[in-house]
């Protein structure tokens, strides 16, 4: 493995994870500053500007519910195309419970370390 590989796989895990945490936190200003000029596609929506951003995370995390995102990431060599999947819990009620399962995919900018594109792909949703 060549160092700019490793420093490459080190980058990406540290925006997934800054993802994840902004998402856990539903903070929607956070996301924006991290996302706003990336192509963004969920499986209902997605935007490409920081407007389209602040509209699509302000309705995808208008519920009051809590969630916490496990992200278990995996690396593809290229054009530092990443892969990670992730498991949705909801919080509250008696129980936690899996809400979703599903895939995240990040094209990064190995220059600057920027994110171009975050994919989020849905492979099984409770009551479904």
């Amino acid at each position: 493995m060549s160092i700019h590989a490793a420093e490459a796989r080190h980058q990406i895990a540290n925006l997934l994870h800054t993802y994840v945490a902004i998402a856990d936190r539903k903070d929607v200003d956070a996301v924006v500053d991290l996302l706003g000029s990336t192509q963004v596609h969920f499986p209902t929506a997605g935007s490409m500007d920081p407007a389209g951003a602040r509209q699509l995370f302000t309705q995808l995390w208008s519920s009051p519910e809590e969630h916490r995102h496990i992200v278990n990431p995996a690396q593809e060599e290229g054009q530092w195309l990443a892969t990670a999947h992730y498991t949705r819990w909801l919080l509250g009620g008696d129980a936690p419970l899996v809400h979703t399962l599903g895939q995240y995919e990040l094209l990064v900018d190995g220059v600057d370390w920027s994110l171009m594109q975050l994919k989020v792909s849905r492979i099984w949703t409770a009551g479904t």
